[in-house]
Formats: structure tokens, sequence, C-alpha cells
């Protein structure tokens, strides 16, 4: 699919990889929609994409805004031909300390947004028998680390979600894409839901905004079934997967969780 001339609505648009994306698909030519919380970076964004880009407020873990979204989308241009889902927040926790609360607010965003902004835009690209939906996980999806179990929960939930409306839709012209960033030097970690504790003794080398951008650009124009962004986070995840003993013996030693009595002890007091 080229984007040329394209609709595609960017949820979580208004920073971080949604932000790096819109720019990206603007430049490929696409018409944006833009669709976040903060209006304010958001109309920011837009008058920078000139003309290029319209700017929705939106709560994906509100339906009703979801619906809005679609529905002023589609009187603006009569179509959508992609949708990314993009928004989304993080949560750090020691399993043993995670709040349902926490954990339910994450599900909202990451998981059940996603899945409202489907639904809604599913009727119109069935209709048109065209049509592409993109989700953004995380190689957490696959394996999950030390005190980011609630995060990894919910894009491993968005994951097999995704596979399920992979196979329901073969056929109808519609595909279904899968992006797992690694690291991202975005300000993600800053707003995390959770303690905030985590500490780790070795940073794996963050990629930029704009390469994952490059990244879901490169999965439109090639109708992609699942993308990395780099050929680490593969070969980590895959490892990770291969030899799962050896995976867990250096993840309990690269993190710790400030405040615990031990090092490597996940058990803090969930009321300090």
């Amino acid at each position: 699919m080229d984007p040329a001339g394209k609709t595609i609505i960017i949820t979580g648009a208004s920073s971080g990889i949604g932000a790096a994306t819109a720019r990206a698909l603007a430049d490929a030519g696409a018409n944006v929609v833009l669709a976040a919380r903060d209006a304010t970076r958001l109309a920011e964004l837009a008058d920078r994409l000139r003309g290029r880009a319209r700017a929705i407020p939106v709560n994906v873990a509100d339906p009703t805004d979801v619906q809005r979204l679609v529905e002023q989308t589609l009187a603006a241009y009569n179509r959508i031909d992609v949708v990314i889902n993009n928004a989304g927040v993080g949560l750090a926790s020691p399993v043993a300390c995670l709040r349902p609360a926490d954990l339910r607010a994450a599900l909202d965003v990451n998981l059940f947004g996603s899945l409202t902004l489907t639904q809604a835009v599913l009727p119109h690209m069935q209709h048109a028998r065209r049509g592409q939906i993109i989700f953004i996980s995380s190689v957490v999806g696959l394996r999950a680390l030390p005190y980011a179990g609630g995060y990894a929960a919910t894009k491993a939930a968005l994951d097999r979600l995704t596979e399920a409306l992979r196979v329901e839709l073969r056929g109808s012209g519609i595909s279904v894409t899968l992006v797992r960033p690694g690291t991202t030097r975005t300000a993600f970690n800053d707003h995390r839901l959770g303690s905030h504790r985590d500490r780790r003794r070795f940073n794996p080398p963050a990629v930029a905004p704009e390469r994952v951008a490059d990244t879901v650009v490169r999965a439109i124009r090639r109708e992609s079934r699942v993308v990395y962004v780099s050929w680490s986070d593969r070969l980590t995840v895959w490892m990770a997967l291969l030899l799962p003993g050896l995976a867990d013996r250096l993840l309990a030693r690269l993190f710790i969780w400030e405040g615990s009595e031990e090092k490597g002890v996940p058990y803090a007091n969930p009321e300090r």
C-alpha cells in the first residue's frame, strides 16, 4: 500500500513514536489524523505538518471518544485506509505489589482502546474491502522483563488479539500488522503507572522514535505481518524463548527494585 493520498489514523500521536510516525507519513503524502488526549500538542503538530494532518483530541479508553474519532475522520476524508493503534501507557511494579487498579488502567488503553477503535473502523474497511490495521506492541509481549509484568501482560494480550484478527480477516482485503519495538528514546517511562522504582544495571541502546516510524511506514508499504525495529530486538527475543533458564538468570542480575531490603528481592511494601 502506498501511503500517498491515504487516510491514516494514529493514536497516541502527540509525542514519541506516534508523532514521529505522523511526520513520516505526512512526508510520504498521507492524510494523517492525529488522535491523543493532549489537544495543544496535537494542534502544534498538525500546524507543522502543513495541511497534511487533522487533530482530533481523543481518550482511547472512552468508547464515545473513539466513535467520534471515526465519524469525524469519515466526515473529513470519506475513507479510512489505515489505523495505527499506538496509544499506550507504561506500568512498573513487582507482580507481588501490582495494584489491580493500575493494571486495569493500563489494559483500558493498551488493549481495550485498540480493540474499540479496531471494531469501530472494521465495518468501513470491510465495506471497501481494503485497509490495514496496525498494532504497536512491544518485544515484552513475547518475553516479560522483571518489574514490568503488568505492562508485558497488556502487550501479550494485544499480540494474541492481533493473531486471531489476522486469521479472521484472511481474504477480506484487510491486512493486520503487529509492530514490536524494543527500547525507544522517548519520555514514555516518565509517565508510567505503578511505583516507578525499578533500576537496571544495564540499559540496552535505545533507538530513536524516527527509526520506529520508518519501520511502520515500511510495514504499510509491504503490508507486513509482524515486524521488529531492529535485528538485535528479534535476536534477543528468540534467544530468550529458546534459552529461558539462561534468560531468567541474566534478567535477575540486570534488574533490581529500589526499596527492597535485598537486591533482587521483588517484595516491596505496596503501602510505601
